[in-house]
């Protein structure tokens, strides 16, 4: 469950430590909260590993979809990005219409 918790409530070492606890366990994840602006998140480590791995395989999509364009390209060197569009639009229009 997310619950806000304010700054200084975390200067209460045994306050810190119970909210640390239920984070640990897995019960909840808080948003840190600055004179009532969310500032900060804590949340469990498996939850801060899967957001990097989350960000790890986005960028690999990016480059692999960018290493694609890129071959692509090479393979139609004398197309222009205007005959691929209107190329693009032909064939969405034809699927459209059952002609495939």
């Amino acid at each position: 469950m997310e619950k806000d918790v304010d700054l200084k409530e975390l200067a209460d070492v045994d306050h810190f430590r119970q909210i640390l606890d239920a984070i640990t366990r897995g019960d909840d994840q808080y948003i840190v909260n600055d004179n009532g602006q969310p500032k900060a998140a804590l949340l469990p480590l498996d939850a801060l590993d899967a957001l990097k791995r989350a960000k790890a395989n986005k960028e690999t999509a990016w480059q692999s979809l960018f290493a694609t364009l890129d071959r692509v390209h090479a393979m139609n060197p004398n197309v222009s990005p205007e005959e691929v569009d209107a190329d693009v639009d032909e064939a969405i229009r034809a699927i459209r219409q059952g002609k495939t």
